[in-house]
């Protein structure tokens, strides 16, 4: 009956020491904001959708970005102040990538007119 009950707390120690040690990849929506304020790109894990949104009346747009390998990908959202813009992106799933928020002044193309100093970015895994 001893032994019996040593297995049990051997048993019971290992699997609480494994659960306690294991991580997991899990997905998680997140909120990146424009370094200074003006933007919000909000990520929702499942989907992969992408809400980008202008939270000031500063004449700038705000702009939601990400980084898919080597390759970075813009979403504009020029519509003014207090306005939201929905990007579906559809990624691969299971991958770590980076998105964030941004200021730009739009001078017709993706990139121009971009203020890098506003850009902040965070880490994320899709579903």
């Amino acid at each position: 009956m001893k032994s019996l009950a040593r297995i049990a707390v051997v048993g019971a120690v290992a699997a609480a020491i494994a659960t306690a040690t294991s991580t997991v990849a899990v997905a998680e929506d997140a909120t990146a904001y424009a370094a200074g304020g003006g933007a919000k790109v909000e990520w929702v894990a499942y989907g992969d959708d992408m809400y980008i949104t202008d939270t000031s009346a500063d004449g700038h747009s705000a702009v939601g970005t990400y980084q898919w390998g080597e390759t970075q990908y813009f979403y504009w959202n020029s519509n003014g102040n207090g306005t939201t813009r929905y990007v579906n992106l559809n990624l691969t799933e299971h991958t770590y990538f980076a998105f964030g928020a941004m200021l730009g002044d739009w001078q017709g193309t993706p990139t121009g007119g971009l203020l890098w100093r506003t850009l902040n970015t965070l880490d994320v895994w899709t579903t």
